[in-house]
C-alpha cells in the first residue's frame, strides 16, 4: 500500500510521529511538506532533522485578517501533479486550515477511486465564528464528508465532528502524542543536577511553549505575583521558549520586582525533560495542548484552562492535575497553589506518569492512524 501524508508545515511533533510510523510500518510512505517556516508563533520546523525525506512543495499562504482573527490559506498547486506521479492508495491530510490543498486531494481521490483521511483537532475553542466561516465552512464541509475516515486529534475532536453529523464508526480518535520513549532518552542528566542546584527548596511552576499572546504567557507573572506577594509563597516562574512576546514579559516581571523569581530560557529543543522533571507543576494558561502530554510523559502534573481539547483526556482533577475552566487569573493562581501544597503531590506524579504510559502515547497513535488508513479498504 502506498501511504503519502500532506502538512502545510512539518512540526517538530509531525516529524516524530513520521519517523516512528515509517519506521513501524511496512508501507510505501510518502510524506508532502507545504513548506512553510516562517510562522510567527515559532510552531513550524520546516527543516529540522529526521529519518526521512520529505517532498517539499512549492506553495504559498496568503494571510485573511478580520475582526482580529486571522486565517491563514494554505496552497500547494502542484500538489495534484505530485499525487499523480506517486499515486498513493491513502492520503492521510490536514484538516480545516488545509482545505485549499484538500480540493486537490478529493479531486485526485475521486478520479482515481482512492481514499483520503481528514486528520484534524476539530473546532479551536477560543476561536469565534464569523462570516469567513459563513464562506468557507460550506466548501470544508463537503470535503470533510467524502473523506473516508476522520483522525481526530482528542476526544473533543471526536464530539465536533459527531454533532456535525459524521458517522462515529467514521471518527477514530487517534491521541496526539509525543514519542514517550523518545523523550525520555532526551533527559540531560548534567543539565538536570545543574536546574535542582538552581531550584533549590523552592516550588517551580513551569511553562513550556511560544511565547504568543494566543497562549497567554502574561497571565502566569500575575499568577505568581498574586501567590508570592499575597500568599507569601516560596515559589518561581520559569519559562521554557521563545517568541515576540518575550520582551514585554521581562519588562512586566521587572516592573513587579519578580527578576529574582522568573527566570527565562529560552527556546530548548533538546534535553527539555531535564525542566519537566525539575518543575512541580507545569501551567497551561491558553492554547496548547502538546505540551500536557510531553509533561506527564516525565510525571508532572498540569493545571490548565481549556486549551485543544487534550486537556480533557488527559487532566483528570485532583490526579493528575487540575483544569480551570475560566480565565481569571485568581482562580488560576488557586489551583496551582492548591496542587503545589498538595500531601498528595507525589501521587499525581506517578498517576500523571501512568496515565500517558497507558492511554495517551505514540504507540496507541500509530495503531489509530492505521486503523482509519485501512478503513473500509
Amino acid at each position: 500500500m502506498k501511504i503519502a501524508f500532506f502538512q502545510p508545515y512539518l512540526a517538530n511533533w509531525r516529524i516524530q510521529f513520521l519517523d516512528y510510523f515509517i519506521e513501524k510500518t511496512n508501507c510505501n510512505v510518502f510524506v508532502y511538506d507545504g513548506g512553510f517556516s516562517n510562522r510567527k508563533d515559532d510552531k513550524s520546523v520546516t527543516g529540522n532533522v529526521s529519518g526521512f525525506s520529505p517532498h517539499v512543495l512549492w506553495s504559498f499562504s496568503p494571510v485573511i485578517e478580520f475582526k482580529g482573527q486571522k486565517y491563514p490559506l494554505y496552497f500547494s498547486p502542484f500538489l495534484f501533479f505530485r499525487l499523480l506521479k506517486d499515486r498513493p492508495d491513502v492520503v492521510v491530510t490536514e484538516g480545516e486550515i488545509n482545505f485549499l490543498n484538500n480540493i486537490s486531494i478529493w479531486l485526485y481521490c475521486s478520479i482515481f477511486g482512492k481514499r483520503f483521511v481528514w486528520w484534524s483537532l476539530g473546532k479551536v475553542v477560543t476561536r469565534k465564528k464569523n462570516i469567513i466561516n459563513k464562506l468557507l465552512d460550506p466548501v470544508v464541509d463537503f470535503l470533510l464528508f467524502r473523506a473516508s475516515c476522520i483522525m481526530a486529534r482528542n476526544s473533543q475532536a471526536k464530539e465536533y465532528y459527531l454533532e456535525k453529523g459524521i458517522a462515529e464508526e467514521k471518527v477514530i480518535v487517534a491521541p496526539n502524542s509525543m514519542d514517550d520513549e523518545r523523550a525520555r532518552k532526551e533527559v540531560d542528566e548534567d543539565l538536570l543536577i545543574n536546574l535542582q542546584e538552581r531550584k533549590g527548596n523552592r516550588k517551580v511552576i513551569l511553562y513550556v511553549g511560544a511565547l504568543v499572546e494566543t497562549k497567554r504567557p502574561s497571565d502566569l507573572i500575575t499568577v505568581l505575583s498574586l501567590l508570592v506577594n499575597e500568599k507569601k509563597r516560596d515559589y518561581e516562574l520559569w519559562y521554557v521558549g521563545g517568541g515576540p512576546e518575550e520582551a514585554a514579559l521581562k519588562h512586566t516581571t521587572k516592573e513587579l520586582h519578580l527578576d529574582h523569581r522568573v527566570k527565562f530560557f529560552g527556546k530548548i529543543f533538546e534535553g527539555v525533560g531535564s525542566y519537566f522533571l525539575t518543575a512541580d507543576v507545569v501551567v497551561v494558561p491558553g492554547l496548547g495542548g502538546l505540551v500536557i502530554n510531553h509533561s506527564m510523559i516525565f510525571g508532572t502534573p498540569v493545571v490548565s484552562r481549556p486549551a485543544d481539547g487534550t486537556e480533557r483526556d488527559l487532566i483528570i482533577d485532583g490526579k493528575t492535575g487540575y483544569i480551570v475552566e475560566d480565565y481569571n487569573n485568581n482562580n488560576l493562581a488557586e489551583a496551582v497553589d492548591s496542587l503545589l501544597l498538595s500531601d498528595s503531590l507525589p501521587l499525581m506524579r506517578g498517576a500523571a506518569e501512568r496515565h500517558v504510559k497507558e492511554n495517551w502515547n505514540m504507540r496507541l497513535m500509530y495503531e489509530r492512524a492505521l486503523m482509519c488508513i485501512t478503513h473500509n479498504s
